[in-house]
């Protein structure tokens, strides 16, 4: 069997109707509106935007990134399946600080904005996002966090006929710069060895609040993940690790 990295990455990694679910929920607590148009920034395979797209007939979706090739993947297996909602998404090729898309709701999901590895940077880029969002309208973005996600290590998870492997170096305490890597696995003894790279700076929830508020944001609200939904008053003290998804708003 030959297997695409881009579709075991949706498999193991994505959770696209989930997620739709959260916003919808978020949305109706803060906005005084029904979002229609969604931006989905560093949106590589544009799932989350499709899936947008896909919810309701009367909304929009804008995926940007830098790189041609999976935007062609996207294009694809993600666009071009809409058939006739094909029209309701658009794929933008070129690097989200240059992108002037409004939306109602932005998002930077995947812990992608860790790919800004300075203050200056990602409070450049929250600004530029803050531009972008419609007046009401909210940014959303996620983070990892806890003692697990300072240390090397290795998490394993089946899905199906594959095994999702997650491999974390060791942060560098000088600058938070963590290296980690996606691997895959199959029953008859294959890999897919460095499906993924990821060459991050491990941004704290605190970081992250006080630069959304300075770029211009009101306000930043925090929810949990856990097995059963998003929680905002998780007590995570004897957590190894968590994810929790940012809420900012206008």
């Amino acid at each position: 069997m030959k297997y695409d990295r881009h579709q075991l990455y949706e498999l193991s990694v994505q959770q696209p109707v989930v997620l739709l679910d959260f916003l919808e929920d978020v949305c109706d607590d803060v906005m005084d509106r029904e979002p229609v148009v969604l931006r989905e920034d560093f949106c590589g395979t544009a799932y989350l935007s499709s899936m947008w797209v896909r919810s309701d007939e009367g909304r929009k979706a804008v995926g940007v990134d830098f790189d041609a090739k999976v935007l062609r993947w996207a294009e694809r297996h993600n666009r071009k399946p809409l058939a006739g909602d094909a029209g309701r998404l658009k794929l933008v090729e070129a690097d989200v600080l240059r992108c002037g898309a409004k939306a109602d709701i932005v998002a930077a999901l995947n812990f992608s904005h860790f790919i800004f590895k300075t203050r200056d940077e990602l409070l450049r880029y929250f600004r530029h996002a803050r531009r972008c969002v419609k007046p009401g309208g909210v940014m959303l973005l996620d983070a990892y966090g806890g003692p697990g996600a300072m240390a090397a290590c290795e998490d394993v998870r089946r899905f199906g006929d594959f095994d999702y492997v997650w491999e974390q170096k060791p942060i560098d305490p000088l600058t938070n710069r963590v290296v980690n890597y996606i691997h895959f696995r199959f029953p008859d003894g294959t890999r897919m060895d460095r499906a993924f790279r990821y060459d991050w700076r491990l941004w704290s929830v605190v970081e992250l609040r006080e630069l959304l508020v300075e770029a211009g944001f009101a306000d930043v609200l925090v929810w949990f993940e856990t097995e059963e939904g998003f929680d905002a008053e998780l007590d995570t003290s004897d957590m190894e690790a968590w994810v929790t998804y940012l809420v900012a708003v206008t």
